[in-house]
């Protein structure tokens, strides 16, 4: 137990952690952080959001704690994904087109109900009204499923563009047909007709009717000679038709007009009674491209002539429509609309989303002088002249992304109708990011712009008086600041908070550090809060912790708080909360936050500093481009935050809370930036920098008392942060060996690389007075040790004393290697203010012990340069170190010393004797990331974009350890689904509309009669049918009166022109008769008047209506 080394005794502090059984090394979570998303899909009634990828995995997030992980039968990549409100079922198409259900009202976790295969399939759409999902097969036909009887229905739908190409050619007009343009692209519902289907085919649009199993019309987008097109007047097949495929297509949610987007970038939009021409054609930057300009096609034949023709524009083909509608107007027709706009795009412009914004469709009644329409759609001139005025642009935005836009998603507030484009309060952009990664963010929808009918802010310039000189860097730096100021305050598309695995994923998490806290210090960083606006609402489902954890949930309460502080690739840290306390939640009561919960306030941007003139100007405009997070220190009791940049860069973050922009602070030290002047939005604020231009750092340390030592190759900075100053700056190029100058110390050799640093409050061998320490370890193993001492001078309260070099320490020291200790009790002694009080208060101290962990042994020694106390020494067949930590239990401490090879060393405390070894569960990772208590964090990288994809929270003493994954029930916020939507007149509400309002002439078919129309005539009943049945008993009884009440309402329309005639051709008859029974009601009355006044004598108790 007690172990003499010369004249001193020192305690075995590693008693209790001997045996092996005092051991148990697990998982205790998996976090992912998806970077090869492929689809997503969202349920907007209950709140959920559903996120699939390559590997086959499906994330199904919710409300607090709801978050589970659902993998496809083989392990396929997710093609697409989609909720179904009416069974509450997430149905998958993979990439090998087998479709898979689970069914999200199951209890416990979603449960994988059916698996079926199909042809190779373009689009799976589905409806909130029914239960059946209608799959485009690549060879053109539709195939449907029932997703209550879980079998394939055998209602079909034929290659309806073959069929249609084959009825022009029998009828004697020229149709250039092919087996490409008879390629289903999509299919989509009718917003306001579930009778009616539109099916985009690569050459056209097909307008279908279940009932009827009939194409009831066909829109092909033909170009005539001479028309630009999207590729513009410069195409080689300008003077040829052209019959641009079809890419995308979107329904206006009144349901009389569409829009549809091809391969050359166009657009154009058609009245669904007309299909012989389109409204409007165009592309992002063009009107009636279907069209020939004659003076642009002269020009253009002109330049042919002469050998200097105009080049085709170099358009993206359009890869996603979405038309949208917004409780905005009392009108049934709508108000407003947005159209988003994937592509379209010409080669060169930054990748991005386009919106634009289109004025009501409210026409009022066409004049009853007007002829109708001569052609043979039937659609009223005037009608199609107003659906043409209401495609003028009002306003158009542009959502800018870092990298190619794959995808996106409408989140709607909580109406599933309209294939969930209406009344959207978010988008999801799915984009490219570096490595071949695919993730998502989120923005508000659509832009505030839209909303307050304002036009977008303009930066003003500012005024700059001739008699100044300016520098053009210093032009380029306000520029860039002015840039930074306009973006956080222009909220047209705010920036939402999404679920952290998702959120991290997109900004790319390059590594972390896991820390034990205090709870004190905990409770500071979790009283920030985030305002509800700036999340993404999702509700769904609820959690609670697992039942069979109920007694060791109890001991959670006296685990000790844990964060997990992660740097990224986007120049952002973030602070996640990993402490049990979370976990601890059971019925009825259910999780309130969840696990990892990201203090999303803490969060620091170092964008706002890099852009800031007084930075830019001093280092580099492109700084922002090229710079990285190489590591972070945390202070936790100063709650001080020091970023380490890859080009060498320090930048300090102190929690002080947001704060406005203000007056920029001169430093007497040109190595010194205060930051002070920059705003801040969120608890940590930036404070200093240090920019010395020297190259990379080699090392960092920070205490808590506000000291900050950095080395360079070949130099040393000692800061007090409190002043701020330099204390300390020794540069070897301008030392005097020997003395000090000007502040400036030598060093030990020159030329040897600073691996380690670490501030503590210690004694020394000869000095027992303990002192503030910095000690310097080299890559040699020669260290050195800095005291920092009071001083008399007001300007400079502290100043530094030594070095005192110091040979036989440990050679290629790690980062985060040494340890200084109390060698009676084992608690390490930083630099903080309770070990600085006792360092004043005299009282005796007990020897400190230092510990160095290097790459290939370790040493101790005795009052940081006295007797050694213990040595390793570690052969290849260790491997390459990874990570040392000085880990306690039950007041016991051992050095733990982690390997690539997963295993793990354990070695007593002071004298370094082998304990045992140990094999950590296979664990692919990269680094980790241990703390004291013995929790640690293993990383795994993405294999081609450098940043991880996911991360295990383990530890070594995994007994009675709550962190299984929860409970959750999806069915306690099952959706229910409101009414279809009712078709609504072109014109506006006239009387006989009115009187429909009560008794609606026109009503579309109800969900469960196209589930039987579909399902057939031996369609199976079953239990789950009931259920959903009882889910849409509002749509389904609203439905059934409605269709009950039209068929009586269209019988008594249908006579209703012969009754009126008939009334009027007896209109003197009539008036007649009123006359006599006018006269015998006035002689009734009067006799009546009498007999009244006798009843209330004789009643008076009674009153006439009592009666």
């Amino acid at each position: 137990m007690f172990r003499r080394h010369s004249d001193a005794i020192f305690l075995d502090l590693s008693v209790d952690l001997r045996d092996r059984d005092d051991w148990k090394i697990g998982p205790l979570r998996t976090i992912d952080y998806p970077q090869n998303i492929t689809a997503f899909a969202t349920e907007p009634i209950s709140g959920l959001l559903a996120i699939g990828t390559a590997g086959g995995v499906i994330y199904l997030f919710g409300g607090p704690g709801v978050e589970t992980r659902l993998v496809t039968p083989d392990i396929v990549g997710v093609k697409f994904l989609q909720f179904a409100p009416s069974s509450f079922q997430l149905v998958c198409l993979d990439d090998t087109s087998v479709l898979h259900i689970w069914d999200l009202a199951a209890i416990g976790r979603p449960k994988l109900v059916a698996s079926a295969r199909f042809d190779a399939t373009n689009s799976l759409t589905l409806s909130p009204c029914h239960s059946h999902a209608f799959l485009a097969l690549n060879n053109g036909e539709i195939r449907t499923y029932d997703l209550v009887c879980l079998r394939k229905s055998p209602y079909t739908m034929p290659n309806m563009w073959k069929l249609y190409q084959e009825k022009l050619k029998a009828s004697g007009v020229h149709c250039a047909s092919s087996a490409e343009s008879q390629t289903s692209v999509d299919t989509l519902a009718h917003p306001r007709d579930l009778n009616q289907l539109f099916v985009a085919y690569a050459g056209g649009v097909v307008l279908t009717d279940f009932t009827e199993r009939a194409t009831l019309r066909a829109y092909e987008l033909i170009l005539p000679p001479g028309a630009p097109g999207g590729f513009g007047y410069g195409s080689h097949d300008l003077l040829t038709h052209r019959r641009p495929e079809v890419t995308a297509l979107t329904i206006h949610p009144a349901g009389h007009f569409f829009a549809v987007g091809y391969a050359d970038g166009s657009l154009a939009f058609w009245a669904v009674d007309d299909e012989d021409k389109p409204l409007l054609v165009r592309t992002l930057d063009d009107l009636d491209v279907n069209l020939v300009d004659q003076s642009r096609l002269d020009e253009q034949i002109n330049r042919q002539n002469v050998g200097k023709p105009t080049s085709a524009l170099e358009r993206e083909p359009i890869f996603k429509l979405s038309w949208s509608g917004f409780p905005n107007s009392s009108d049934p027709r709508g108000g407003k609309t947005t159209l988003a706009i994937l592509g379209g795009l010409t080669l060169g412009e930054a990748p991005g989303l386009t919106i634009i914004q289109f004025s009501a469709f409210n026409p009022s009644e066409p004049p009853a002088s007007t002829s109708p329409n001569s052609g043979q759609s039937g659609l009223h001139p005037v009608m199609r002249q107003a659906m043409r005025n209401s495609l003028d642009v009002l306003d158009s935005y542009f959502y800018f992304a870092q990298g190619v836009i794959q995808d996106y998603l409408l989140i709607p507030r909580n109406n599933p109708h309209y294939a969930g484009t209406f009344d959207p309060i978010a988008i999801l952009l799915l984009t490219e990011g570096e490595g071949t990664t695919r993730t998502v963010e989120a923005f508000q929808y659509p832009p505030s712009v839209f909303s307050h009918d304002i036009p977008i802010p303009e930066r003003p310039t500012p005024a700059v008086t001739a008699t100044v000189d300016l520098d053009p860097l210093s032009v380029l730096a306000d520029d860039l600041a002015h840039t930074l100021k306009d973006l956080e305050e222009n909220n047209d598309h705010q920036r939402l908070l999404i679920p952290a695995a998702l959120f991290h994923g997109k900004s790319g998490i390059l590594c972390g550090q896991l820390l034990k806290l205090e709870r004190e210090t905990y409770q500071t960083l979790a009283a920030g809060k985030v305002e509800d606006g700036l999340k993404l609402s999702l509700n769904g489902g609820q959690a609670w912790a697992d039942e069979f954890k109920a007694n060791d949930l109890k001991l959670a309460k006296f685990q000790p708080h844990r964060v997990l502080i992660t740097w990224h690739r986007d120049l952002s840290i973030c602070f996640e909360d990993l402490s049990a306390q979370l976990l601890v939640a059971q019925r009825p009561t259910p999780l309130q936050t969840n696990f990892p919960n990201t203090f999303f306030d803490l969060t620091i941007d170092l964008r706002p500093v890099l852009l800031d003139s007084s930075v830019s100007s001093r280092t580099s405009p492109e700084l922002l481009e090229y710079t990285r997070i190489n590591s972070v220190y945390f202070a936790t009791e100063a709650l001080e935050t020091t970023v380490v940049l890859t080009t060498g860069e320090i930048i300090l973050y102190q929690l002080s809370g947001p704060r406005k922009s203000g007056t920029q602070r001169a430093s007497r030290d040109k190595e010194l930036i205060i930051l002070e002047h920059i705003p801040s939005y969120r608890s940590f604020s930036p404070y200093l920098m240090l920019s010395p231009e020297l190259g990379p750092t080699e090392a960092c340390a920070i205490s808590d008392i506000g000291f900050l030592a950095v080395a360079y190759s070949n130099a040393l900075f000692i800061i007090n942060m409190r002043g701020p100053e330099i204390i300390v700056r020794y540069l070897a190029t301008e030392s005097v060996k020997g003395k000090h100058v000007a502040g400036r110390i030598p060093a030990h050799s020159d030329s040897e690389r600073v691996a380690s640093m670490v501030w503590c409050i210690s004694q020394l061998n000869k000095d027992p007075e303990p002192q503030v320490r910095l000690v310097v370890t080299r890559i040699s193993g020669a260290y050195l040790i800095y005291t920092l001492v009071r001083s008399d001078s007001f300007a400079s309260p502290w100043s530094c004393q030594g070095p005192i070099t110091t040979d036989g320490g440990v050679q290629h020291a790690l980062p985060r290697g040494t340890f200084v200790f109390d060698s009676k009790t084992g608690t390490q002694l930083p630099a903080n203010h309770i070990h600085l009080a006792r360092a004043t208060s005299g009282e005796p101290r007990a020897p400190s012990i230092l510990i160095m962990v290097g790459a290939k042994g370790a040493r101790c020694f005795a009052n940081i340069n006295g007797e050694r106390i213990g040595k390793i020494e570690w052969s290849h067949k260790v491997g390459e170190v990874l990570a040392a930590q000085i880990v306690e239990k039950l007041g016991s401490r051992v050095l733990v010393v982690t390997t690539n090879r997963q295993d793990a060393l354990v070695y007593s405390l002071p004298q370094l004797e082998h304990i045992m070894t140990f094999k950590i569960p296979a664990l692919p990772s990269s680094s980790l990331s241990v703390d004291e208590s013995g929790d640690f964090v293993a990383w795994n990288p993405h294999p081609t974009s450098g940043t991880m994809d996911q991360a295990t929270y383990g530890t070594f003493f995994d007994i009675r350890r709550a962190y299984d994954l929860p409970d959750i029930d999806l069915g306690c916020t099952k959706p229910v689904v409101p009414p279809a939507p009712q078709p609504v007149s072109l014109g506006p509400a006239s009387m006989f509309q009115q009187v429909g309002s009560w008794l609606p002439f026109k009503q579309s078919m109800s969900g469960a009669q196209l589930d039987e129309l579909l399902g057939g005539p031996n369609r199976p009943i079953l239990k789950s049918e009931q259920s959903t049945s009882r889910n849409l008993s509002i749509a389904a009884d609203l439905s059934a009166s409605a269709s009950e009440v039209a068929a009586t309402a269209t019988a008594t329309q249908a006579n209703l022109y012969n009754r009126i005639t008939s009334a009027l051709s007896e209109r003197g008859q009539v008036l007649n008769d009123l006359e006599e029974r006018f006269n015998a009601l006035g002689e009734e009355s009067r006799n009546m008047a009498s007999q009244a006044k006798r009843l209330a004598t004789q009643y008076t108790a009674k009153s006439w209506f009592g009666l």
